[in-house]
């Protein structure tokens, strides 16, 4: 330690500021390195800030996860779903039947043409919209021709059709189904 004092005390005034500053510099780093260890091995390092950063996806858990893991994935992604149930033309219309798990805001149901991977038809009427029966948790769409003036396109009598619905959760969750349409769309 003296021979240290003795080296200090033999430096010129900017030799010695310049030393101080590198010495407290020094010691600013080891501490942060020491202080980051510390709360990385405490377990404040593994902890994601969204499901995706974790590498979820919903209402999955890897195979061979432990049940702990599985319950902690559970934990982060809320168990919501969206499943059609039955879609199919009745008469002049096309309508479509489901269900819902979680706590949903809306959902959306598309008519597509050239099945489930088809483009959205300008066919129906936009102004009828998703009928949800929130105590059974089930929801109903029909689509019904576009009225005159309202840029309607004649459907297809031999495309495929299929349906597309998305759902809106609480906290900012949204998921949806897609299925197609059983039977044959009405001639026009």
């Amino acid at each position: 330690m003296q021979r240290a004092l003795d080296w200090f005390s033999g430096l010129n005034f900017v030799q010695k500021v310049l030393a101080v500053l590198f010495a407290a510099l020094f010691l600013f780093s080891v501490s942060y390195l020491l202080a980051t260890t510390v709360l990385y091995l405490g377990g404040a390092g593994d902890r994601a800030d969204s499901p995706i950063e974790e590498g979820a996806t919903p209402n999955t858990a890897s195979p061979g996860s432990s049940p702990s893991a599985s319950a902690s994935a559970e934990a982060t992604v809320p168990n919501n779903k969206l499943s059609i149930s039955r879609a199919r033309w009745e008469g002049e219309k096309a309508v479509v039947e489901g269900t819902w798990k979680g706590e949903i805001s809306s959902v959306h149901c598309d008519l597509l043409e050239g099945g489930t991977s088809g483009g959205l038809t300008r066919w129906w009427d936009r102004s009828v919209g998703t009928q949800m029966d929130w105590s059974d948790r089930t929801f109903t769409q029909a689509f019904v021709a576009a009225g005159e003036g309202e840029s309607g396109e004649p459907l297809d009598p031999q495309a495929s059709y299929g349906v597309g619905c998305s759902a809106q959760f609480s906290g900012g969750w949204s998921t949806g189904d897609s299925a197609p349409v059983e039977g044959t769309p009405p001639a026009e």
